[in-house]
């Protein structure tokens, strides 16, 4: 049962360090840095600022507060239709989702945390920090190797998850998809595994200063 319950509280971690990383990914700074390398502002005829304000403006729609509107008609060329706006408003929920989630596990932890320092059981945190790092590296050691293996295939299984089929697929000449093409997703997802790595490292080390801790004598 204490195996089950160190198992549990380091899969929270875990979920909590994803859900950390995911709101980096979120940040304006991202996505400009992402989108000035990889946005495809030629092929939409667009200069190149004028195709970062767009980015920008999809990001503020996803991440941003409810009430924000994308433009159907960009500098004279098809902006985002309905379905590109429902999918993104898909998008934002699930965000928002996340965050919920992210929230209410960081409460949860903080709360198990207190009652473990108060009853001075250092050698549970150590060992919850531990898995938590495991969890973590296992997830993105799995999702790499299926993304080596069929990019593709990850992203389709990722995106069905979350969304209705053919609600998230669009033409290659449309805005969003110019915006956002797949090279900025595979670098976005690159970096996501490269903060929950980070994340893990932070754990495992954690968990190494409380076992240490524990050794010194008092």
């Amino acid at each position: 049962m204490r195996r089950l319950a160190t198992a549990l509280v380091g899969l929270a971690l875990a979920v909590l360090v994803v859900g950390l990383a995911l709101a980096v990914l979120t940040q304006p700074f991202l996505t400009r840095t992402l989108s000035s390398r990889y946005s495809l502002a030629e092929e939409a005829g667009l200069p190149r600022e004028r195709m970062l304000a767009v980015a920008e403006q999809v990001r503020s729609f996803v991440a941003g507060p409810d009430g924000m509107t994308l433009p159907s008609v960009v500098d004279g060329r098809p902006g985002f239709d309905g379905s590109a706006v429902s999918h993104l408003a898909d998008v934002r929920s699930v965000i928002a989702g996340a965050r919920l989630v992210t929230w209410s596990i960081a409460i949860l932890l903080v709360v198990w945390l207190g009652v473990q320092v108060v009853r001075r059981r250092f050698d549970r945190i150590a060992q919850a920090l531990r898995a938590g790092a495991i969890w973590c590296a296992v997830l993105v050691v799995l999702a790499a190797v299926a993304g080596m293996l069929d990019f593709e295939a990850l992203f389709s299984a990722f995106h069905g998850i979350f969304f209705a089929e053919g609600t998230w697929t669009f033409a290659s000449d449309s805005l969003l998809i110019q915006a956002f093409p797949e090279s900025f997703w595979a670098v976005a997802a690159g970096l996501w595994a490269g903060l929950i790595l980070l994340g893990a490292a932070v754990l495992a080390m954690a968990s190494m200063a409380v076992a240490a801790s524990r050794e010194k004598p008092s």
